[in-house]
């Protein structure tokens, strides 16, 4: 699964499909992206809580994609709320940002 983050424009996008056309649209030079398994979403979670991983209003840092790839998709969308919840609580906009299905 593949989570688009968006932070000027507060929302959420989940990409079941890997091949869907607006992963392949955002995928401009220098975006970045975080890649999740259960080997690494320790690591996610505390550079997370820790505020390493920052938004703003300005270009390289105003989104990111997630690519998570858990042992269900329970999980996968499980971790997709967990990530609002804590990024939330360091901007505003997020936290009640619409999380929605692409493809």
């Amino acid at each position: 699964m593949w989570v688009y983050i968006n932070y000027p424009n507060p929302h959420f996008t989940v990409h079941r499909d890997p091949s869907c056309r607006m992963i392949q649209m955002h995928g401009k030079p220098g975006q970045r992206v975080r890649r999740v398994t259960m080997y690494t979403l320790g690591d996610l979670l505390s550079e997370v809580i820790a505020g390493k991983i920052r938004f703003a209003a300005e270009s390289g840092l105003n989104d990111l994609w997630v690519e998570i790839k858990l042992d269900t998709h329970d999980q996968e969308i499980g971790l997709v709320h967990v990530l609002q919840a804590l990024l939330g609580r360091k901007y505003a906009p997020l936290a009640h940002a619409p999380i929605a299905e692409h493809c």
